[in-house]
Order: structure tokens, then C-alpha cells, then sequence
């Protein structure tokens, strides 16, 4: 009799200890789950070019002038933490030079001519340097318009909700910085100001 009551302790004991074990365990792998679901990891979001708007506008010794531009394409990368853009690890934009639009097909082709559009078709921006704060970034990278290469920087109002990141701004910058020669038209007693400025508020989408 004494001697089963002795193995029955034993057995109760390594059934203790087991289920101790088995219990450590589960609360590790509970702990390494909820680290893992922490860990936030860069995803792509895509530009929504059916809510989204880019522009270019300008002036003359005309009037001033605005070139929308119909359609558009780009992508970022980021991190989304607790509902929030906490970083952007790189980010790619292009559109069509022939896809800005002023409405007046005379001034379009002269814009054409001058962004050189026939052997350089796309203008892009792309970078991998974007320094967050709070509600706005800061993005640096690359610009090639006319197939000119130039470090380009600016200031974004960054957002996101409902799994929808928002870029919107205006940036103001020189052509001749470029290397393009401000358009002219009427034998060249009409000519385009130097200064342009893109405006964009940009949707991107997961």
C-alpha cells in the first residue's frame, strides 16, 4: 500500500512538473507571438491615380497657365505602426511628358518640345531618403526631367487611414535648373516664366 502511494507522488509530481513546462511554454510562445505582431515590416503602397492629382502651373508674359497631368504611376515603401507612417524606406514616381494637359494643344506641344519629350518621355522621381515628423516628411532624391538629373528635395503633408497613405504638397523650382529653356511662343514675344511649381495630393493604397 505504501509503496503505490509513493509512485502515485512521484507521478503526480512529474505530471506537475510537466504541466508546469507545458505551461512556460505556451506563455513563451504567447510572448514571441505578440512580439512578432509588434514587429511592424515595410509594405508597398501604390499611387490611386483615380483620386489622385498632379499639376504643374507656371506663368507667362501672357497669363499664368496650369498642365494637369492625366495620368500617373509611383509606389512607395513604408512602415504603418499603430495606425501611423512611422517610416517611408524608398519611393518611386513617373508620368508621360505628352500626359500634361493645359487644355490648348498649341501650348502643349510647345511644352512637349521643350521638356525634349521625344527622346525623353518620362519624368521621374525616386529616392530612399525620407525623414519623418509627425504629420510631415521631408523627401530627397532624384528628379529627371528632359533627361536632366538633379538631387531634388521637398516637403510633404504626410497621412493615413483606412489603409490609405496621403501626399500632398507644392514644390517650386527653377526649368533652367534642368537645363531646359522656358518655352516661347508668337516668334518669341510671349514667353513662359522660369519658375514652375508641381502641386500633388497623392492617394496610395496597400
Amino acid at each position: 500500500m505504501t509503496f503505490v502511494i509513493i509512485h502515485t507522488g512521484v507521478a503526480m509530481y512529474f505530471c506537475l512538473v510537466n504541466f508546469k513546462k507545458t505551461q512556460n511554454m505556451k506563455s513563451l510562445i504567447a510572448i514571441a507571438l505578440g512580439l512578432v505582431m509588434q514587429i511592424a515590416t515595410a509594405q508597398e503602397f501604390k499611387v490611386q491615380p483615380e483620386s489622385s492629382k498632379l499639376s504643374v502651373t507656371g506663368t507667362s508674359t501672357l497669363h499664368d497657365w496650369e498642365c494637369v497631368v492625366e495620368t500617373f504611376k509611383g509606389s512607395i515603401s513604408a512602415t504603418i505602426k499603430n495606425n501611423k507612417i512611422v517610416s517611408i524606406e524608398s519611393f518611386n514616381f513617373q508620368f508621360q511628358v505628352d500626359d500634361l494637359k493645359s487644355g490648348k494643344s498649341a501650348m502643349d506641344k510647345k511644352t512637349y518640345e521643350a521638356l525634349r519629350e521625344k527622346k525623353n518621355p518620362t519624368i521621374t522621381y525616386k529616392g530612399t531618403a525620407v525623414v519623418i515628423n509627425d504629420h510631415s516628411a521631408t523627401f530627397s532624391g532624384t528628379m529627371i526631367i528632359g533627361g536632366n538629373k538633379r538631387e531634388f528635395t521637398t516637403k510633404v503633408k504626410i497621412g493615413y487611414s483606412n489603409g490609405m497613405i496621403t501626399l500632398s504638397g507644392k514644390k517650386e523650382f527653377k526649368l533652367t535648373d534642368f537645363n531646359i529653356e522656358p518655352p516661347t511662343a508668337v516668334f518669341g514675344t510671349i514667353k513662359t516664366g522660369d519658375e514652375v511649381a508641381i502641386h500633388y495630393n497623392i492617394q496610395l493604397k496597400n
